[in-house]
């Protein structure tokens, strides 16, 4: 049987990591630095296929923009046209004023949907498109999701 030492307090949030202490739903981030934010992304025209988890993909492209100001925990791609991100921090949508800021999962969603969708075309075996294409609006979708392991 595993032990679990409880150190100090309980088993809501770490301080100083999580912004929304004391509430159900949260990912409790007792390994990272940062709090993690969980991420969905959807593209709007073709699947994710395996070709695009190679060199030069849709999957490293999109990965590449997320670390821009951010850290890839892990990620998952499904069969279809979506795929998922955990990451343990990120500066989008974050502004340049001074003082404190609230930066909450959904802000930092739109962000990068914003920051995707200026790519154009990032498929190499289909068209998997951020922004529009053929003049509907079809590029990648991200949102906060949450986060469940089972």
């Amino acid at each position: 049987m595993a032990i679990q030492t409880r150190y100090a307090g309980d088993a809501l949030e770490v301080n100083n990591v999580d912004n929304t202490a004391g509430t159900t739903g949260t990912i409790i981030a007792t390994g990272l630095t940062k709090n993690p934010i969980a991420l969905k992304i959807v593209s709007g025209v073709t699947n994710f296929s395996a070709a695009e988890m190679a060199t030069g993909g849709a999957v490293e492209t999109i990965l590449r923009n997320l670390t821009i100001d951010g850290t890839v925990t892990m990620y998952q791609v499904e069969a279809g046209n979506q795929m998922s991100v955990l990451l343990e921090a990120s500066g989008a949508g974050s502004n340049s004023g001074q003082g404190a800021q609230t930066i909450t999962p959904s802000t930092i969603a739109t962000a990068l949907q914003t920051r995707l969708n200026t790519l154009g075309n990032i498929g190499i075996s289909a068209n998997i498109y951020g922004g529009t294409y053929s003049g509907s609006s079809v590029g990648l979708t991200v949102t906060s999701a949450g986060f469940k392991l089972a």
